[in-house]
């Protein structure tokens, strides 16, 4: 069982009867969740993820405390502690002061301000440009068990729904540097003899490909770590997944003579070569971009079509900013 299922369950059975009992004046004023850090909140925890902080468990998110005041927050702090210390197989662990807890009694608006730097909800374009994708994405992964007051759900709801103008602003960025690592600097890399810069310039084409495919969906990319395993989340990404897991594997340069070079341009791993599994990973994108956005069915070329979709930005001011404005 993934880890938020064995949360839900465990508030389930031992949380909510136990707020239900002792707390049943404050169960239209808290919310209960998993949200933030953690494979278990994108769901991607499997068997290895349970040699380290993984636990039975949940967060209770508190409003500020005009509605639940301090000394409510300590008893609901050591009600949570109360709780079984073990649950479906699994032992909470104590304290740990390096890492932090990741469950128990907090406030919302300390958990949204260390995730996206702001306590609430976000005003207009300028904030979400302000928050990388991999903390915009914990803030809008995991699940919400319950929400008495919906304060928590409603600001997870409005960092989830970025505005129409922001996706094309990121779409638009990350095509760009698309076709600045894969269609460019990596063929450059390559005649230049240049192993090792050739492999960190596809791992940049690979990221900007990921989070591309991501904001076509208007959905912010994981940090590196889960990055490519994201690309499940998307219905008809498996094609994409196979291309640039080929590319990564087969298509760095292994060997420094000339010839080989030419080999990895010409045939990277005996079917086709490095660069034309760019070429068709480019082209998966634009059939993605021209299937959300038919205005830009025109177009044919990476750059382009960046263009087109920053053209059709409504706020003038993020319009005429940098195309990659909003990718730093």
């Amino acid at each position: 069982m993934k880890g938020l299922e064995i949360s839900r369950a465990f508030w389930e059975e031992c949380g909510k009867p136990m707020l239900e009992e002792r707390f049943p004046e404050l169960m239209g004023l808290i919310a209960v969740g998993l949200v933030g850090a953690g494979s278990e909140r994108y769901g991607y925890d499997d068997e290895l993820s349970r040699d380290h902080d993984f636990e039975h468990g949940f967060c209770i998110y508190l409003p500020d405390e005009e509605k639940v005041n301090r000394r409510q927050e300590f008893l609901l702090g050591r009600a949570y502690e109360s709780l079984p210390k073990e649950f479906m197989g699994l032992r909470r662990s104590l304290f740990n002061p390096a890492g932090g807890n990741r469950h128990g009694v907090f406030r919302t608006a300390e958990v949204f301000r260390t995730m996206t730097g702001l306590p609430g909800m976000p005003d207009g374009w300028r904030d979400f440009l302000r928050v990388p994708d991999e903390a915009l994405a914990e803030a809008t992964n995991g699940a919400v068990f319950y929400d008495g007051l919906g304060e928590f759900s409603a600001i997870r709801d409005a960092w989830g729904n970025p505005p129409r103008d922001v996706q094309l602003k990121k779409l638009c960025g990350y095509l760009i540097r698309m076709s600045q690592t894969g269609e460019y600097n990596f063929e450059r890399c390559v005649k230049r003899l240049d192993k090792a810069t050739a492999q960190l310039v596809l791992a940049e084409f690979v990221r900007a490909t990921i989070s591309a495919w991501g904001w076509i969906h208007n959905r912010p990319t994981p940090y590196y770590k889960w990055c490519l395993r994201s690309l499940a989340d998307y219905a008809g990404s498996a094609h994409l997944y196979v291309m640039l897991n080929t590319l990564l594997l087969n298509g760095t340069v292994s060997s420094g003579t000339e010839e080989d070079l030419a080999e990895v341009a010409r045939n990277g791993d005996g079917t086709c070569s490095a660069m034309d599994l760019i070429r068709c990973i480019c082209a998966e994108i634009i059939a993605g971009v021209k299937r959300g956005f038919p205005e830009c069915a025109g177009e044919t070329d990476l750059q382009r079509m960046a263009l087109a979709l920053n053209d059709r930005i409504g706020d003038g001011v993020l319009r005429s900013m940098s195309p990659l404005a909003a990718i730093g």
